[in-house]
């Protein structure tokens, strides 16, 4: 028999970490709330049993306020699993079981584990997992999923449980007298409108329809008779509560909640401040907050563009121009090999792929930094900080969580958009997020850093940075009073406890967002450089030209040459290499190499006659700014859910690059002459 088993929990409760450890599966781990976007599955490892285990985006409750916390109702409701794993954090113990006194009227056998226990030893406190038992009606196991301690007694509780039938019987949560109205209100259900939720449990859609829920409103049909039942019962509950029904159905969870917790727990030693707290007061302090961040970033670059630029880059060209290619051109000629056929291997696939490999080394240091800042709980820290600042500029501060996952690959930091309850504030977001560079376009930044700014090379990949916040704040400003005007959202953000980042988280995100580059490198760019080859190698009558020039490729650059021409770089190579990059930017670069690869000269020379100082920064702030990649594109257009919105953007994104990249190079020609 298959069985599926549903993991719910709190967002940064370690669900997805727990996920890897009882599949085996690599997912991606970020240390604050909106990194499952989508529910994954796997098997559950070390079982004789069938049992599929699903990953629901975390949700604080069970009342949907975004699109990911709609994914995890919907499957809790619609496919009924066979149990229930409810992770908590332990160490935020309290907030953690409101979603499990909701979870508890689904009528779905449960097991309860404790996350983070290492965590909570150390404040001196002990929770007696036997006392939870009765209290809650469900079975817990104390586990940490960071450290992977009591995850095989967690898989054999797991086994164990989801075999047995019969449901055993949760507590009552509420008083007798709040009972007694909900029982009213569901007989009066089942009597009246028996084509209500049929497929609901009953104290579910009891207290739902009496909150009043969005998602459940939607569903009725806009029964009139029962809505004035719904205000009839939620009367008598107000009269009887002394409270609104919100506050009072709210109340009486978090009382059982706590009477619970104070007989299941128990503190064996004082606990001093913190550490950890001492340090938050200097990361999230009010003036510092900023400028350490801006320092943190500053380094980064500079260590993962700079330093190791300069230990790599040389290497591999070397390895590259010298080794490879001479190895490829011989070898081949030994066999009696066409000259076209050595120089579509070495002008065309090695020059093309070769390019863009050359970066490799700089982005895993960079892949590696941002991860380190992400597991560690200190971009959480930062979304905080950024709320202050976000406000002003029509955002929240969890508008900047996307923009952060975007420094990988943009298409991740809009999908993360899914975790913004606003639909105003979702929609900029997803607009905005693409100004935040990515990890492929970097190379590209320290391409033309190394050739044209190459004592400043941080400088210019860190004003890039600044360059694409204050248009991210800019445009946030003029979008939410134009565009996407509409009421700002309240700000709530876990604030995940600072701890040391694991090795096998950081490996995996590493290893994940390299490998999607490497793999572009073998197929995309692999493939365009040999029709780039082509195209530039041959003229309208298919004869091999002396010179790129005079290709087909150049006769089409220079039909659309003339509208760069105001930016500094009206050059036929440099808008081929634009529009190639629209598939992936990575493609940039490696047109590039390849259209330059004949002339006379290193590439980096080559590159120095298409462009000046001026215009190659013009050049890179419109690759920073404009629309990215094909995927990313169809992503937005998914997530904007609608032509309008999505056209718009398109031509926003492009607009403000063109027009920002034209002053830069009109104003900075003027500046040096």
């Amino acid at each position: 028999m298959k069985y599926k088993i549903a993991l719910v929990g709190n967002p940064n409760s370690g669900k997805t970490t727990l996920f890897n450890c009882l599949t085996g599966s690599n997912l991606y781990v970020g240390n604050w709330p909106g990194v499952t976007v989508e529910k994954k599955e796997g098997d559950l490892r070390d079982t004789d049993k069938e049992i599929t285990l699903v990953d629901l985006p975390g949700i604080y409750s069970l009342a949907p306020y975004s699109m990911d916390e709609i994914v995890s109702r919907n499957f809790l409701l619609e496919e009924r699993p066979d149990l229930i794993i409810n992770i908590i954090d332990a160490s935020n113990i309290e907030r953690n079981l409101y979603l499990s006194t909701q979870l508890m009227e689904l009528n779905c056998p449960m097991v309860g584990a404790l996350n983070m226990m290492d965590v909570v030893k150390k404040t001196g406190v002990e929770i007696d997992v036997g006392e939870m038992e009765k209290i809650f009606g469900y079975p817990f196991i104390e586990i940490s999923a960071q450290k992977e301690t009591g995850i095989d007694e967690l898989i054999k509780l797991v086994e164990k449980t989801v075999g047995i039938k019969k449901l055993k019987d949760f507590p009552e949560i509420f008083p007798a007298e709040i009972r007694d109205l909900f029982n009213e209100f569901d007989s009066l259900i089942g009597s009246k409108y028996p084509d209500v939720l049929s497929d609901y449990p009953h104290l579910f859609r009891a207290i739902k329809l009496i909150e009043k829920d969005e998602e459940v409103l939607l569903k009725i049909h806009e029964k009139i008779d029962l809505l004035k039942d719904i205000d009839d019962i939620r009367k008598k509950i107000e009269t009887v509560s002394h409270h609104d029904v919100d506050s009072a159905i709210a109340d009486y969870r978090y009382r059982f909640i706590t009477e619970g917790i104070t007989r299941a727990t128990k503190k064996t030693k004082d606990n001093a401040i913190q550490f950890q707290d001492k340090l938050d007061k200097v990361l999230m302090n009010r003036y510092a907050a900023l400028p350490i961040f801006f320092f943190f970033m500053f380094v980064i670059y500079y260590v993962s563009i700079t330093l190791v630029g300069e230990i790599t880059i040389g290497g591999i060209e070397w390895f590259i121009n010298d080794v490879l290619m001479v190895a490829v051109e011989r070898g081949l000629g030994s066999l009696g090999a066409a000259g076209w056929i050595i120089a579509l291997i070495n002008d065309g696939i090695i020059t093309g792929v070769g390019a863009v490999l050359t970066f490799i080394p700089q982005l895993v240091v960079l892949f590696v930094f941002i991860s380190i800042l992400e597991d560690s709980g200190y971009m959480a820290r930062v979304a905080f900080i950024m709320d202050r600042i976000f406000r002003h500029f029509g955002l929240s501060g969890k508008s900047f969580i996307p923009m952060v996952v975007g420094l990988g690959c943009s298409v991740p930091g809009i999908m993360a958009t899914r975790t913004l309850e606003n639909e105003r504030e979702r929609k900029l977001t997803a607009v905005l997020t693409p100004f935040i560079s990515c990890g492929a376009k970097m190379p590209i930044y320290v391409l033309m850093a190394s050739v044209f700014f190459a004592q400043y090379q941080t400088v210019l990949v860190f004003s890039l940075y600044l360059v694409s916040l204050t248009v991210v704040f800019t445009s946030g400003f003029v979008l939410s009073k134009t565009w996407f005007k509409g009421a700002d959202s309240g700000y709530l953000l876990e604030i995940p406890p600072l701890r040391l980042p694991k090795l096998k988280n950081t490996a995996t995100q590493v290893w994940q967002r390299t490998k999607e580059f490497i793999v572009r490198a073998g197929t995309i760019i692999f493939a365009a450089s040999v029709v780039l080859w082509f195209l530039q190698s041959f003229d309208l009558s298919f004869q091999m030209t002396q010179t790129p020039d005079e290709s087909i490729l150049a006769m089409f650059g220079k039909i659309i040459a003339p509208i760069f021409v105001p930016l500094g770089f009206g050059n036929w190579v440099a808008s081929v290499a634009l529009l190639t990059g629209v598939t992936a930017k990575e493609m940039i670069i490696s047109t590039m190499s390849v259209l330059l690869s004949g002339q006379d000269g290193s590439f980096t020379v080559a590159i120095s006659q298409v462009f000046t100082p001026v215009s190659a920064y013009s050049f890179v702030v419109f690759i920073l700014l404009a629309s990215p990649c094909m995927a990313a594109i169809a992503t937005m257009k998914k997530e904007l859910g609608n032509w309008r919105d999505f056209i718009f953007a398109l031509v926003y994104q492009i607009g403000l690059a063109y027009g920002v990249a034209f002053v830069i190079y009109q104003v900075g020609s003027r500046i040096v002459g």
